[in-house]
């Protein structure tokens, strides 16, 4: 059974071990308006009870990133998470964020709002590489102003993990309509991957 090992700027992050899960989830997402450059997710569900409910585990979340940041990715043999993830707690004291003028779902309005922002992140770049292939660039535009490597994995297929990387605009976000993919794989054990992030 396999494991996803994270590293930041080649430190151990975290290891998400399948003994612990069903299934698990990375993700690493920025967008042209911030103000922060980006962020990793790490997460998956608790084995499952003969109910089928499962808890919801972080490892990661959000971990915010800077200019120059690596985020690397191994999909390897193993079975150990380390840290033990963490159960998530609805009930418990999360800082206050800013308050949003806008309505759920959004309007049309409250998306040309959105939109309109100033664009603070607009020279973000990142670097995606994957084993040994060409690397990706990709960036946020103002036609599609979100980019984000998404991975998913789980027991049903313990010997591939799902690599997605992709740009959408806000309008593709909230109509749930899709956007741009720049990669997408099935990936073996053994393969490994990085996102660089760039301004």
């Amino acid at each position: 059974m396999p494991i996803l090992r994270v590293t930041k700027n080649d430190i151990p992050l975290c290891t998400v071990g399948s003994d612990d899960v069903w299934m698990f989830s990375a993700s690493v997402w920025g967008e042209l308006w911030g103000p922060e450059i980006s962020f990793l997710d790490v997460s998956g569900g608790g084995k499952r009870r003969e109910n089928g409910e499962s808890d919801f585990l972080i490892w990661e979340m959000p971990h915010e990133l800077v200019k120059g940041d690596r985020v690397a990715f191994f999909f390897e043999d193993g079975n150990i998470s380390s840290p033990q993830g963490k159960l998530f707690d609805p009930s418990a004291d999360v800082p206050e964020e800013p308050k949003m003028d806008i309505s759920f779902p959004p309007t049309a309005e409250d998306i040309v709002k959105r939109e309109s922002r100033p664009p603070l992140n607009a020279d973000l770049t990142w670097a995606f590489t994957i084993n040994q292939a060409p690397g990706i660039s990709v960036a946020p535009d103002n036609i599609r102003q979100h980019v984000s490597l998404h991975v998913l994995w789980n027991e049903d297929q313990p010997q591939r993990l799902r690599v997605n990387l992709s740009k959408s605009s806000l309008r593709e976000i909230v109509g749930r309509t899709g956007g741009e993919e720049l990669f997408l794989e099935y990936v073996p054990l053994g393969s490994s991957f990085e996102i660089a992030v760039g301004l």
